[in-house]
C-alpha cells in the first residue's frame, strides 16, 4: 500500500478538472503517507496510516483542514471523495496484480 501511494499514486488516482494533483509532503516507510495539497480546496494535507491486517493492510485517513469546522455539505463533498480515492480506486489497485 505504501509503494501505491507514494510511487504509483498517478496511476490510480485520477484527479478531476480542477483539482490539485497532490504530492507526498512526508513519509516513514509501510506505516504514514502525508500528501498535500489535497483534492480538494478546504482539505490542507491527507495523512494515510497504514497498519498491518491479517496478509494485507489497512489504512486509517486523517484530512487536516485549515478551518476549525467544515460545513455539513463540505464535509459530505469530502468524505465521498476520500471514499472515491481510497474505498475505490486504492483499494482495487493493491487488490490486482500489476506486472
Amino acid at each position: 500500500m505504501y509503494d501505491a501511494l507514494v510511487e504509483e499514486r498517478s496511476r490510480w488516482l485520477i484527479v478531476e478538472p480542477g483539482e490539485p494533483s497532490p504530492a507526498v509532503s512526508a513519509s516513514s516507510r509501510a506505516e504514514l503517507v502525508v500528501l498535500e495539497p489535497w483534492l480538494d480546496p478546504a482539505v490542507a494535507a491527507m495523512e494515510v496510516r497504514i497498519a498491518a491486517d491479517g496478509p494485507g493492510s489497512a489504512a486509517t485517513v486523517i484530512a487536516y483542514a485549515d478551518a476549525d469546522e467544515l460545513d455539513p455539505d463540505t464535509r459530505r463533498r469530502i468524505r465521498h471523495r476520500l471514499g472515491v480515492c481510497f474505498g475505490a480506486a486504492l483499494r482495487d489497485w493493491v487488490d490486482e496484480p500489476h506486472w
